[in-house]
């Protein structure tokens, strides 16, 4: 899992839009994330930013329209501030991996780790109780190719027979 750490200097950029009773808050947010590769346990330490655009009511009653659902507060411009914090704690749970691998930010595992997908080279073990299965869905491929291929010359051999009858009748 990826985090901040505490004391990380973070950097705000944002844009923000009067709209009469409410404002337009449209913020990048760039951190310096760290953590670890779920994979190969290297240390992760990369730059991120995570992108937020919401609107913040200055009176309580700027909501037009439908109501906010209950138990759903509107957001507010409290004291000439905005709190983006619960913002990019959502977006940050959304958008970043919550098993990290170095593969995301361009850097390479260990070459002593298994393949990512579980595949380590060894030969796949058929259950022995699903054994006999496995022959019979064999056979069963093969009599519906079989099958197939019959009726594909059989299509054939009757349209050039309908040809042929059209013929004598002309």
């Amino acid at each position: 899992m990826l985090g901040v750490a505490e004391g990380t200097p973070v950097e705000v950029v944002a844009d923000l839009t009067n709209l009469g009773e409410s404002l337009l808050v449209d913020a990048t947010v760039h951190a310096r994330v760290t953590g670890q590769c779920s994979r190969c346990l290297n240390q992760l330490d990369v730059e991120h930013s995570l992108h937020i655009s919401d609107v913040f009511g200055m009176t309580p009653d700027f909501i037009g329209g439908d109501e906010a659902e209950e138990g759903e507060e509107p957001l507010m411009v409290e004291e000439d501030r905005v709190d983006i914090t619960q913002l990019l704690v959502d977006e940050a749970g959304l958008t970043l991996p919550f098993n990290p691998v170095c593969e995301d930010y361009g850097l390479e595992c260990n070459d002593a780790i298994p393949a990512p997908d579980g595949i380590s080279g060894e030969e796949t073990v058929v259950d022995p109780r699903w054994a006999g299965l496995a022959g019979k869905l064999d056979e069963v491929a093969e009599d519906t190719e079989d099958t197939e291929d019959t009726e594909d010359t059989e299509d054939t051999a009757g349209t050039a027979g309908t040809a042929t009858d059209t013929d004598k009748d002309a």
